[in-house]
């Protein structure tokens, strides 16, 4: 299995997921045209690309959803409540709709749908799993469910919103009512949140930990990681993704 971050922040964010030459979007905050640059920066075939999955309908990971569905002649898939939420932005498109908690197969890759708390219409989380092993991904969470944590035992990668430290945010230039939106249970989760759930799903055979979602207002990557590094306590180097170019391709 084969994932890449080609976006990931406040501003945009869209994943790569590959199995067996067959591969999947998770979300689009990028236009179309940056999408095709950074993939074919990092090495990755968009002819691949069977569908586009969509995780919510927030604009940091819809935007680009339609002209890259369109462009790709792509379906897009989501369930209910996101899809009537998000077809004012994206316009008309080929949608299959899902309902949380189903699994969505391509080829020998199967991704369940898990519910996760956020301030949208149903939110969810993605566990991909194929014969290569398991990744978790999960990059708007106010609070993490044990639902969540039960299917995220025994993972091989996890991609994970660390958003923002607390003092900064606190001691930031954010209006009052949206730091109390970030610090909710259906807002985001914190380095330090983050870093505990991570300890809670650290094990010999996690072999990728990419921290997403950063905030580039209440956040540094160097407080983000030195979270994480405690928390794998030297399993694994934590790696941080960015709003401005993709990670490095991960595969295991």
């Amino acid at each position: 299995m084969k994932f890449c971050l080609l976006a990931s922040g406040s501003r945009g964010n869209c994943l790569w997921l590959e199995e067996s030459e067959v591969a999947v979007v998770v979300d689009c905050g990028l236009p179309a045209r940056e999408f095709l640059r950074r993939a074919e920066s990092a090495g990755l075939d968009p002819g691949r690309l069977a569908a586009l999955v969509i995780s919510h309908e927030h604009r940091d990971h819809l935007s680009g959803v339609g002209p890259l569905a369109r462009r790709l002649k792509l379906p897009v898939l989501a369930n209910r409540a996101t899809r009537e939420q998000a077809e004012a932005v994206t316009g008309p498109l080929n949608w299959d709709t899902f309902t949380t908690g189903d699994s969505l197969t391509f080829g020998t890759l199967k991704i369940r749908t898990l519910p996760i708390s956020h301030d949208a219409a149903d939110p969810v989380a993605f566990l991909a799993e194929s014969p290569a092993g398991r990744l978790g991904m999960v990059t708007d969470l106010g609070a993490a469910t044990e639902l969540l944590r039960r299917r995220f035992l025994g993972l091989d990668a996890l991609v994970l919103e660390f958003n923002h430290d607390y003092r900064l945010l606190m001691d930031g230039p954010y209006p009052w009512p949206l730091k109390q939106r970030i610090r909710s249970r259906t807002g985001h989760l914190a380095n330090e949140d983050a870093a505990i759930l991570v300890s809670e799903l650290n094990h010999a055979g996690l072999k990728h930990l990419v921290l997403a979602h950063l905030s580039e207002t209440n956040n540094h990557p160097n407080l983000a990681l030195e979270a994480a590094r405690k928390a794998v306590g030297g399993n694994l180097e934590p790696v941080a993704a960015g709003q401005n170019e993709a990670t490095r391709v991960f595969e295991f």
